[in-house]
């Protein structure tokens, strides 16, 4: 379990100023699920969110780097595009996602928002 992807990037304007980055990150396993399960809080019967590959998708609003925990913004989504509608409505202002991701990004050191 330490499969982590961006697979869609984005920008916000908060306060119609500030430029503030949206982050699609793919997981090779449910967060909440897992976070449940450590807390032993998992309700009977429950399994993980994840689509048919085996992936969950979570909207992320911080800068995310590959030597820091990963904590999502949002609850896990079986798609890239359901997890970007998320994000959307999260925010005040339209996101502006880029247009050239048609392979995820993968974690290195550093910034992801450098990458």
């Amino acid at each position: 379990m330490n499969g982590r992807d961006i697979v869609a990037t984005g920008s916000w304007l908060y306060d119609d100023v500030v430029l503030m980055p949206v982050f699609v990150v793919r997981l090779d396993y449910d967060f909440w699920y897992e976070v449940a399960q450590e807390e032993d809080t998992l309700e009977a019967g429950e399994e993980p969110f994840l689509d048919s590959a085996g992936y969950a998708y979570y909207a992320s609003f911080k800068g995310l780097r590959s030597d820091a925990p990963f904590w999502p913004d949002s609850g896990p989504h079986r798609s890239a595009d359901e997890a970007r509608i998320a994000a959307e409505l999260k925010v005040p202002s339209p996101i502006t996602w880029q247009s050239d991701e048609s392979r995820p990004l993968r974690f290195t050191d550093g910034d992801a928002s450098s990458q």
